[in-house]
């Protein structure tokens, strides 16, 4: 059985529809400046984006130059390059934008000041019946906004595996009928890099250690993207993996025998029970939001402005839900519209103190792994 990872064919038809009334002044902006533009780095599917900027640009009459990464290097390629350009160009980048499918990346980047201080005030002004912004999603001093979540869940075979039988936490992954069968992406690069640094935060070093020292030992296999993940648990090569929600929802959109397993949420630590076992209780399923920022030394800053703003807009919020991704909105109505997408029990936590075990985390996997 050969399952193509079709994600890359998916398109819209509603993108062509989008209003541009989300922006004030947006039919202003589309007439007589010129040849406008904005360069953005993403690391966001681009057949996800593509929709997102199409739509802006219909919206505001400013073209968007998109960089985009590959799967297996997703986020950590196009944010080493940042760091490089920066660097070595005098604080100046050809990116105008920063737009990451994960925070980690971003907040390395904002530590290490290559992003600018990052003004919405649009999307402020909108939440401010709300409480303004949710305070998690953005940056203490503003380098960058979150918007858009997806979950970090497990993806199981249907055909292989009942519904009951599904792993709901990481020990699950354990047991002895998934040896063998078990798949996750490489931890260096994508969400699965932020995922097991969060597990590091909320279970310590040791206990993490001994979970992957013994899912090596069931043997998990290791591949290059999320994606991947859930093409191999369709092909039947693995039963289970982890991956995330917007590569689940696109595999059964091909009618792929894949769905999902959210995480539960336990109430004792790793050893709280069990002194020490390799196995881990559940977080609830981690959710990893979209982050978007203005890179120091951009060329283009008011065309750069107005991206930002209309990512962090409920049209651009709702695109997102729409497509298969079906990021969870920010906006309190648009969550409601889409709530069935949502997580029933989620981990939330600081995402700069996650951030602070990411090499921690990552030096285990190199040492378990290899």
């Amino acid at each position: 059985m050969t399952i193509p990872l079709s994600r890359r064919r998916f398109t819209l038809a509603a993108a062509a529809g989008f209003a541009a009334a989300s922006i004030p002044g947006a039919r202003l902006l589309a007439r007589g400046r010129g040849d406008r533009r904005v360069v953005c780095y993403t690391s966001a599917d681009s057949v996800y984006a593509r929709v997102v900027f199409a739509a802006f640009t219909k919206a505001t009459g400013i073209r968007v130059d998109a960089v985009m990464d590959t799967e297996a290097t997703k986020t950590t390629g196009l944010m080493q390059r940042l760091l490089t350009e920066h660097e070595a160009v005098a604080a100046r980048t050809r990116c105008d934008v920063w737009w990451s499918s994960e925070p980690f990346g971003t907040i390395r980047l904002s530590r290490a000041g290559v992003l600018a201080e990052t003004a919405a005030p649009r999307a402020e002004e909108h939440m401010k019946p709300h409480g303004g912004w949710p305070a998690h999603l953005r940056a203490p001093d503003r380098t960058w906004y979150g918007f858009g979540s997806r979950a970090r869940v497990f993806v199981y075979n249907t055909r292989f595996v009942e519904a009951g039988d599904a792993p709901r936490t990481l020990g699950g992954l354990l047991r002895p009928e998934f040896k063998g069968r078990i798949a996750i992406a490489r931890p260096q690069f994508g969400t699965t890099r932020g995922h097991f640094a969060a597990v590091v935060h909320r279970f310590g070093a040791e206990a993490f250690e001994r979970w992957l020292t013994a899912l090596k030992a069931n043997g998990v296999r290791v591949l290059d993207g999320n994606a991947s993940v859930v093409a191999a648990v369709a092909r039947g090569e693995c039963r289970v993996g982890l991956t995330d929600t917007d590569d689940v929802f696109a595999g059964q959109r091909e009618r792929w025998p894949v769905e999902l397993a959210w995480e539960r949420k336990d109430t004792r630590n790793s050893d709280a029970e069990a002194p020490g076992s390799a196995d881990l209780p559940g977080m609830g399923s981690l959710l990893i939001p979209n982050t978007v920022a203005l890179a120091k030394g951009g060329a283009n800053r008011a065309e750069a402005a107005e991206l930002v703003e209309y990512l962090l807009s409920p049209d651009a919020q709702r695109a997102l839900a729409e497509t298969d991704s079906r990021n969870m909105p920010v906006d309190p109505a648009l969550r409601e519209e889409f709530k069935a997408s949502a997580a029933p029990e989620t981990a939330e936590p600081d995402l700069h103190a996650v951030a602070d075990r990411v090499d921690e985390a990552m030096a285990i996997c190199t040492r378990v792994l290899g």
